[in-house]
C-alpha cells in the first residue's frame, strides 16, 4: 500500500517488494510503476511491470556472502598482503602490513607499496609510476617492477630492504611472493610478505657457531700433532733398542703403544681433512693422469693389511683408458679409504676386486667385496660423518669419517659415488669421474665447498 500512494503522490515509483505466491511461498519482484494521466491531468489508472528477481537476488547474496569472507580472510592473513593496481598504488592491505610498517591505512592506501612499507629509497616525489633514481637501490621496488614488466610470478624471493622505523633505518628480512592478478580486466599484484628475520638470524648464528665448532676442532687438532709427533719418535727409538736392549714384553708393549699413537694420528688427519673438505679449504692439483698408475699405487699401499688379514685382492682395469683430470693423491687417499673398508669388514680368505672400466661419459672405479654386506637401513646414513654401522656382536673399530671424506673428494671432482650392498654377501661401491680428454699438465686449485649440493649424497642401491 505504501508503494501504491507512493506512485499516486509522486507519480512514479520503482522498487523492489515481497510476494506471496498462492503455495504461500514468497518472491521479491522489482516493481517499476507509472501514474497515467488525461489530457486534463486527472489519474486515469498505474502501469507497473513486475519482474521475478529472487534468483538473481539469491545469487548476489551468495556472491556477497563470498566476497565477505575473502575479505575477512585477507584481512586475518598472518603474512602482509597488499593489492597493487598498474599505476603503482595499493588499493588494499591488510592488517599485518599495517603491523610490518607501523602506519595506519590511511598512510598505506594509495601510496606506492615502497611508501606504504616506509621504504628507506622512497620519497613522496616518487613518479606516477614508481620509477625514481632513488628507488633503484630497493629490492622490493625491482621485484614489483619485473613481475609487472615480465607478468611471471615471483616465489619466495628472500630480500633484506632498507625500512626507516621513527628515523632509524633498519633491515629486517623477508620471503616475498608477488603474483599478477586480473581485476575487472585491470592489472594488479599481489604481494606477499613473510617476515624472516628470526630465521636469518638464527641462520646467522648457527653458522657463526659452526665456524667457531669448526675452528676449535681444527686448533685441537694441530695442538695434538705437535706432542703426538714427539711420542711417536720417542716410542720408536726405544722400540728400535737405541736406548738400550728391550726383553719380549717391553717390546709388545711398545708396538702396542707405537699401533694407537698411528691410529690417533689418522684419526687426527682424518677430522682435518674432513673439516677442510666441508669448509671448502681443501686444495686441488688438478692434473691429467691415467688411472691404472693411480690404482697400482693404492694397491701397493694397502697389501700389507691384505696380506696380514690373509685376503686375496685383485685389479682388473679396461686396457687403453683415456687419461682424465684430476688430484692424484686426494684419489689415492679416497682409493685407499674404499679399500681399507673392504679390508675391514672381509672376513678372512675372502676376496676384493679394485676395477675401472668406461661408463658412457664416465670412468667408473669400483671396490667389490665379499664381505658383511650393509643393512639395507643403514645404506642412506653410510656418507654421513661419524656415523658407523651398528652390528650387534660384530662391532668394528673405526672412525665413521672414512667414506665422508671420500664421498666429498669425489664431489670435488665432479663426480658421485654409488653403493649397491647385500648383506652377509657383499658391497660395491662404484666411484664414477668425469671421462674428459686428457688435459696438459697444469695445477689448478678447485675448492672442494664448490661443489653443487644436490651431489652430496651418493647413489644408493640394495
Amino acid at each position: 500500500m505504501a508503494a501504491h500512494q507512493m506512485t499516486l503522490d509522486s507519480g512514479a515509483w520503482h522498487g523492489e517488494l515481497t510476494a506471496q505466491k498462492t503455495d504461500g511461498s514468497e518472491f521479491t519482484v522489482q516493481v517499476s510503476a507509472n501514474l497515467v494521466r488525461d489530457k486534463h491531468g486527472k489519474p486515469v489508472c498505474l502501469m507497473a511491470s513486475l519482474v521475478d528477481i529472487t534468483e538473481s537476488r539469491r545469487l548476489h547474496d551468495i556472491l556477497d556472502h563470498k566476497q565477505k569472507n575473502l575479505e575477512a580472510i585477507f584481512d586475518a592473513a598472518p603474512l602482509g598482503m597488499l593489492l597493487v593496481n598498474e599505476q603503482r598504488r595499493v588499493v588494499r592491505a591488510n592488517d599485518a602490513v599495517r603491523q610490518i610498517s607501523g602506519k595506519g591505512y590511511r598512510e598505506i592506501l594509495n601510496q606506492h607499496p615502497c611508501q606504504a612499507l616506509a621504504c628507506a629509497h622512497a620519497t613522496p616525489e616518487l613518479e606516477t609510476d614508481g620509477h625514481r633514481a632513488a628507488c633503484e637501490a630497493c629490492s622490493l621496488q625491482n621485484l614489483v617492477e619485473a613481475t609487472f614488466e615480465s607478468g611471471s610470478p615471483v616465489h619466495g624471493d628472500e630480500t633484506q630492504p632498507a625500512w626507516n622505523r621513527n628515523g632509524e633505518e633498519v633491515r629486517p628480512w623477508f620471503s616475498v611472493s608477488i603474483e599478477p592478478v586480473d581485476i575487472d580486466g585491470d592489472r594488479h599484484i599481489l604481494i606477499a610478505l613473510h617476515d624472516v628475520t628470526h630465521r636469518k638470524e638464527a641462520e646467522g648464528r648457527l653458522r657463526e657457531t659452526m665456524e667457531m665448532k669448526s675452528q676449535f676442532v681444527s686448533t685441537v687438532s694441530h695442538e695434538l700433532r705437535t706432542p703426538l709427533t714427539a711420542m711417536k719418535e720417542a716410542v720408536t727409538i726405544v722400540a728400535e733398542g737405541i736406548a738400550g736392549k728391550l726383553n719380549k714384553d717391553q717390546t709388545r708393549f711398545l708396538d702396542i703403544a707405537l699401533r694407537n699413537i698411528e691410529r690417533l694420528g689418522r684419526l687426527i688427519d682424518d677430522v682435518l681433512d674432513f673439516q677442510r673438505l666441508s669448509a671448502g679449504k681443501m686444495q686441488f692439483h688438478m692434473q691429467s693422469h691415467h688411472i691404472d698408475k693411480t690404482i697400482d699405487e693404492a694397491c701397493s699401499t694397502m697389501q700389507p693389511q691384505v696380506r696380514q688379514k690373509q685376503l686375496h685382492l685383485s685389479v682388473d682395469v679396461e686396457p687403453d683408458l683415456p687419461a682424465i683430470v684430476y688430484d692424484h693423491d686426494r684419489m689415492i687417499q679416497a682409493l685407499t679409504n674404499l679399500l681399507s673398508n673392504a679390508i675391514k669388514f672381509t672376513p678372512e680368505d675372502g676376496r676384493i676386486v679394485l676395477s675401472a672400466r668406461a661408463r658412457g661419459e664416465s670412468l667408473a672405479i669400483s671396490v667389490s667385496d665379499t664381505g658383511m654386506g650393509i643393512p639395507p637401513e643403514a645404506l642412506p646414513r653410510i656418507f654421513t660423518q661419524f656415523y658407523r654401522v651398528h652390528r650387534p656382536g660384530k662391532e668394528i673399530k673405526g672412525t665413521g669419517l672414512g667414506l665422508a671424506i671420500v664421498n666429498k673428494i669425489i664431489i670435488a671432482h665432479g663426480g658421485r659415488i654409488d653403493v649397491v650392498s647385500e648383506l652377509n654377501q657383499g658391497t660395491t661401491f662404484t666411484v664414477l669421474l668425469p671421462l674428459t680428454p686428457a688435459q696438459p699438465s697444469k695445477d689448478m686449485s678447485q675448492q672442494a665447498g664448490t661443489c653443487p649440493e644436490s651431489a652430496s649424497r651418493g647413489g644408493i642401491q640394495t
